[in-house]
């Protein structure tokens, strides 16, 4: 429990830290690239039950520097695990 605790902890300020320094690069010509944001999207689905009326998609946007920094996040995480739950022996 406390490894997925640390995994979920670690994504989401990759993902926080990666949005804020790609929108601060934006601006500043050579590393502009780290906001390039691909668009991930899946294409909506209608069904009309008679009774009920669904709708699912899913659009979202990751940019450059949010996959980096959740690559090396996924490589840190048992690291950080470590220092935080010291294993007493």
């Amino acid at each position: 429990m406390k490894k997925v605790f640390v995994y979920i902890l670690v994504l989401v300020v990759a993902l926080l830290l990666g949005g804020i320094l790609g929108n601060v690069c934006a601006n500043i010509e050579p590393l502009s690239w780290l906001d390039y944001m691909p668009p991930l999207n899946i294409k909506e689905h209608h069904w009309n039950l008679y009774v009920l009326d669904l709708t699912f998609g899913l659009q979202s946007k990751f940019n450059i520097a949010q996959v980096i920094l959740v690559i090396v996040a996924i490589f840190t995480a048992p690291k950080i695990q470590k220092l935080i739950f010291k294993d007493k022996k």
